[in-house]
């Protein structure tokens, strides 16, 4: 907890995800994945060659049109496995030398704008497949450059976040996170060390 910038990664229920939209028989909510928290999740997932070719099929009409230039279900999983390991590598590098805040953008400019006075939401764009850089982690920033906290992630299929279902799903995870931290008044590093020792005792 005395390392410059602290990266934290959150852990939803089974029952939690599926209040927020998440399908009981969903990949996300299996034994397998379900116990790991929303970082090591999204790599164990985009690890599974059938949860890719679910997760294309479902989005098969999003990754079938010009904005992806037609990408094959095939090139797209050869992609994601092409781009993974480098991706992991490059967060964790970034988490150890505590150079994780040059990955990160503010979510939208509403955002940009309150990062001087306030915990914004954040991604981190990652990997390439079919040309696009659609790897997503989406965090809470809680202080500039010193407290992050991950709430998910996801491939991109859509240039407008609003219009898929699997982003959808990401922002609402975003917003449930920040108003956690923001009724718990956690508004920066030291407050949220502070949450997270009382969480965790």
């Amino acid at each position: 907890m005395d390392a410059p910038c602290i990266v934290a990664a959150v852990y939803f229920s089974k029952d939690e995800l599926c209040g927020i939209g998440v399908a009981p028989d969903a990949f996300e909510v299996n034994d397998v994945f379900v116990d790991d928290n929303e970082f090591l999740k999204a790599f164990k997932l985009w690890k599974s060659p059938y949860y890719l070719s679910n997760f294309f099929d479902k989005n098969r009409t999003l990754l079938e049109d010009d904005y992806w230039h037609g990408i094959t279900e095939q090139d797209f999983l050869k992609d994601v496995g092409r781009s993974l390991n480098k991706n992991r590598d490059e967060l964790i590098e970034k988490m150890e030398e505590n150079d994780f805040p040059s990955l990160v953008e503010p979510l939208d400019d509403i955002d940009a704008d309150r990062r001087l006075y306030d915990s914004i939401r954040v991604k981190i764009k990652q990997g390439t497949i079919g040309g696009h850089y659609p790897f997503r982690f989406y965090a809470v920033e809680i202080e500039e450059n010193k407290c992050y906290v991950i709430t998910g992630a996801t491939i991109k299929v859509h240039k407008d976040m609003g219009k898929a279902d699997n982003t959808r799903l990401e922002l609402e995870k975003l917003r449930l996170v920040y108003e956690e931290l923001a009724s718990h008044d956690v508004k920066d590093k030291e407050s949220f060390i502070n949450y997270w020792k009382r969480q965790n005792t």
